[in-house]
Order: C-alpha cells, then structure tokens, then sequence
C-alpha cells in the first residue's frame, strides 16, 4: 500500500474500490475520498485558533454539536468521488443535485452499450392516486410481467435502431437521439460531504422515487462505514 501522511479512515479505506451491484446494470464504486471525521471538527476549532490535542471523544460531541445547530460549513472539508452506473431516468434525478462535480459517459465520442433498465417483476407499479410524481402500488404479477416484457421489447428495438443507424453511416452524436431513457450511462462523481448529507435527506425520503433511494442507500452504507461520527450526528438530528 503507498504512504501517505494525509489522515485516512480505516472504514473508507477498505470501501475503496468495491463494486455494489444493484438493478439490471447498476454499479456503485468509491474511487477516492478526501478527509476524515476528525478533519470536520479540526476544521471548526479553526474558528477559534484550536485544532489539536482533541479526543475522539471530544470530536465526536463537537460533530454531533455542529450538525444538529446547522453549522455545517466544516463538513465540506470531507470529499467523495463515486463511479456510478447508472439508468439515463435516475440520471436525471442525481444531476439535480449542481452542487457536485461529475464527468460522465460521451456518447459522442463511443458507442452507446446495449445496457438497458428493466424493472424486475415485483417492481413495477401503479400510478399514485394521490401524488403525481409518485408511483403506487405493485401491479398484479400477469399485468406486472406484460409491461416488463414491453419494456425489455422496447429497449431491443431501440438499440436495433441505434445500431442500423450507426452502420449506414449517421453519427454517433445523431445516432443516439433514438436511445431511450433505460440506456445505462456511468458517471464520476465528486461531492463534499455537507451536500452529500443533503442529497440523503432527499434522496433517502419514502417520496423519493425508489430506483434513486436504492443508489442512494448503497452510498449512505458507504458513509455509515467510512464516517461513522458524521453518520451518527446525521442520523440523529433525523
């Protein structure tokens, strides 16, 4: 393993480089990070020219103190980078979040995968009756698997289509206009750790769309392990 004199997280540090697979297609990695527990409280005792000679203990009341009286500047010194794969629909819900810095997948440059999302059989779901942007309850298993084989039907079509094109000479970059929004797309993904407990306060809520709680779920776990005193103080102000 290389040296470094930075501060590392034992948790973080045996995160790295995991791949967490969920959905069809989706995939979860923590590629690198910046910063640990005691950076967050080292860098709130700078407001007060004390930042050594701290126990954890003491780290840890003063992390649970910060967060729960929204002084939350300080957790911006702890930074994660993500790679995530994942549908273009989820996509579009995670680049709400401007506050991160990302690089994704340019389908001009290569050639889109044939990776489609699917919802597996016991996920596809009504319409809420009382939330528009919500979906309901489960569909009955033979209605659930009709509109899981429309999808998979759709998705081969599209990518057929995408692929005539590309062979009768369209670019790339026109070419794709005819993918739909199941075509996976991956992503790098680079966010300080104040933005990232916001993101969990949204994207962890029970009206969150659930494909979106699932990737969001995965990187809570990865935080829970790698920050546990900010995990703590996190969930605790909840």
């Amino acid at each position: 393993m290389n040296e470094t004199a930075r501060p590392i997280s034992d948790g973080a540090e045996k995160e790295l480089g995991l791949v967490y697979k969920l959905h069809t297609h989706g995939e979860v990695e923590l590629v690198d990070y910046l910063g640990t527990d005691s950076s967050i409280a080292s860098a709130a005792r700078t407001s007060y020219q004390k930042s050594e000679g701290k126990t954890e203990e003491a780290d840890r009341k003063l992390i649970k103190r910060l967060w729960h009286d929204r002084h939350t500047s300080p957790f911006e010194m702890v930074n994660l980078t993500f790679r995530i794969r994942l549908p273009i629909f989820v996509m579009r819900q995670h680049v709400r979040h401007r506050t991160a810095s990302l690089n994704e997948w340019s389908f001009r440059y290569t050639k889109c995968p044939e990776l489609f999302y699917a919802p597996s059989e016991d996920n596809v779901r009504t319409q809420s009756a009382t939330n528009k942007q919500m979906s309901g309850d489960a569909l009955p298993a033979d209605t659930a698997l009709k509109a899981k084989n429309i999808i998979e039907a759709t998705n081969k079509k599209a990518y057929a289509t995408y692929q005539e094109l590309l062979d009768i000479g369209v670019s790339r970059e026109q070419a794709r206009v005819v993918l739909p929004v199941s075509a996976y797309t991956q992503i790098v993904w680079s966010i300080d750790m104040r933005n990232l407990l916001h993101y969990f306060s949204l994207r962890l809520a029970e009206d969150a769309q659930p494909e979106i709680q699932d990737y969001a779920r995965i990187m809570a776990s990865i935080v829970q392990k790698g920050w546990p005193m900010i995990w703590e103080a996190y969930s605790a102000s909840k």
